[in-house]
């Protein structure tokens, strides 16, 4: 601040005795240490934890643990372009030196990096978080867009079930073991039931995959991903940010105009199930290839899903898939991602003025 510059400029241009600069000393370290208490650093790609160093987590709040993870996530984000997430995935996803992980089953072969480039393609990018929800240039976006490039929501998928599961909300569709529907999903409104695995005229996606009418189910084994990749996205995306919307999970999806509860129109995109995302989290945890996927995203764009480092906070940002199924609001009620009230970076920005008054009266 003003007051600390104009503070060190009057202390080391007088001379002083040494006791003078021994308080002078002390004081600048104080300054220090509240000036950092409340900052976050970019991430480190190679060690997670240091990511998150500094943080009070047994102090937290649901507020000042959302804004801390927002920054956090926020630090060292540098967008690539969209054309170069092709390869990129291409080396993130990698299932072998010849294949990748594609999102709703099976493997691809490669085909567009080293020696397999040209060759025949039969996977394309899924964003988790549809384009047309505030991410792509169907919202009104830019072609990179920062929420379009983001790689913690964008992954490789068969184009044929890219294509079939177009901007279908994810929902649990099947029982837990995943042999038929659940009851949600049988005698349908147009008398249909549920497809699992799901298919169309090209390729089958994996056991456990499913669809019926505008909802859309993973494989279990991508369940847990998919929900924390989701929560990620809406931890992310405030809408402070240019060339970004405001990105929240809910129930159901829902678009800017939207007439909410209150009677007002809303000002951001919501997406969901909310209630099934935290089950499938909650179900699945973590997997290695998760944390080794994040940390080649952190090395490609500079930023983490603090979700895959930290699973045990879900529920204290987002609350439960109880609550969420009650159509209990947990999420918007006084938080934005540039609100510091009551967090540990608001108080940190209050000890640093206090201490810059402090020291200004003290050289004076």
């Amino acid at each position: 601040s003003a007051l600390v510059c104009l503070g060190f400029m009057r202390m080391f241009a007088w001379p002083h005795s040494r006791v003078t600069q021994a308080r002078i000393s002390l004081l600048v370290v104080l300054w220090a240490v509240f000036l950092n208490s409340g900052s976050t650093t970019a991430a480190s790609c190679d060690d997670a934890d240091s990511s998150y160093s500094g943080f009070a987590w047994g102090n937290a709040t649901q507020a000042s643990l959302r804004l801390f993870l927002h920054r956090t996530a926020s630090a060292g984000h540098v967008p690539v372009t969209y054309s170069a997430t092709h390869s990129l995935l291409e080396q993130i996803d990698a299932h072998n030196t010849t294949a990748v992980r594609l999102a709703y089953g099976s493997f691809g072969g490669k085909c567009r990096t080293e020696t397999h480039y040209g060759r025949e393609c039969v996977w394309n990018r899924e964003h988790l978080w549809p384009q047309s929800f505030g991410v792509g240039e169907s919202s009104g976006l830019s072609y990179d867009a920062p929420p379009r490039v983001d790689m913690h929501a964008l992954v490789p998928s068969h184009y044929s079930l890219n294509s079939a599961r177009s901007n279908r909300v994810f929902k649990q569709i099947t029982t837990e073991d995943d042999t038929t529907c659940a009851a949600c999903c049988i005698n349908w409104s147009n008398g249909a039931t549920c497809e699992s695995p799901v298919a169309t005229a090209t390729t089958v996606g994996a056991f456990g995959s499913a669809s019926i009418g505008g909802n859309w189910q993973p494989p279990p084994e991508m369940r847990g991903f998919v929900a924390r990749a989701m929560m990620y996205m809406a931890l992310r995306y405030d809408g402070n940010d240019d060339g970004t919307f405001e990105l929240r999970l809910a129930q159901s999806a829902s678009k800017p105009g939207t007439v909410a509860d209150g009677g007002a129109n809303q000002t951001y995109f919501s997406f969901g199930v909310l209630s099934d995302l935290l089950l499938w989290h909650r179900n699945h945890p973590v997997a290695e290839w998760e944390r080794v996927r994040n940390t080649a995203v952190c090395n490609a764009q500079g930023n983490r899903n603090p979700f895959t480092d930290h699973p045990e906070v879900v529920e204290t940002v987002f609350g439960t898939a109880e609550e969420a199924e009650l159509g209990i609001d947990t999420w918007s009620v006084g938080w934005s991602g540039e609100d510091e009230s009551g967090t540990g970076l608001g108080r940190a920005r209050t000890w640093t003025v206090f201490f810059a008054a402090y020291l200004y009266a003290f050289i004076t």
